[in-house]
């Protein structure tokens, strides 16, 4: 929806494995479940499928339209939207790094528009995929 490749669709998909992974596993999670198909399966499934409604959700807003419009136009519940206010809180209180859950939280709360919060994330420092 932004322009990027498939290389960087790739790469959010793996980077957000693994906030998904660290969180999980905090949460008393086993790592091998995220890897199946209620991790991993799911993860691809809902960014890859064009009848997935937080895929559509994220392509609508960026599209430029506002939150709001977003949902309007989709016309079902986004779970993603709570979830990922939800996801982000019970991170910050487990000291949990999750930036690509950060940076989601800042577009729904209008602080970032979706673009420059892939830039920001492409940014950020290299690091193994699993940390």
């Amino acid at each position: 929806g932004l322009g990027f490749g498939s290389n960087t669709r790739a790469a959010l998909i793996t980077r957000g494995l693994a906030e998904i992974i660290r969180l999980g596993v905090v949460m008393g999670g086993r790592q091998e479940t995220f890897m199946g198909l209620t991790g991993l399966g799911d993860l691809i499934l809902t960014c890859t499928d064009d009848q997935s409604r937080n895929r559509r959700f994220g392509l609508e807003l960026a599209k430029g339209s506002t939150v709001a419009e977003a949902c309007e136009n989709i016309g079902q519940a986004i779970e993603g939207m709570k979830t990922s206010q939800e996801v982000y809180q019970l991170a910050l209180k487990n000291n949990i790094e999750m930036p690509i859950t950060q940076q989601v939280c800042k577009v729904l709360n209008g602080e970032i528009l979706p673009g420059d919060a892939v830039k920001a994330l492409l940014m950020r420092d290299q690091r193994h995929e699993l940390d």
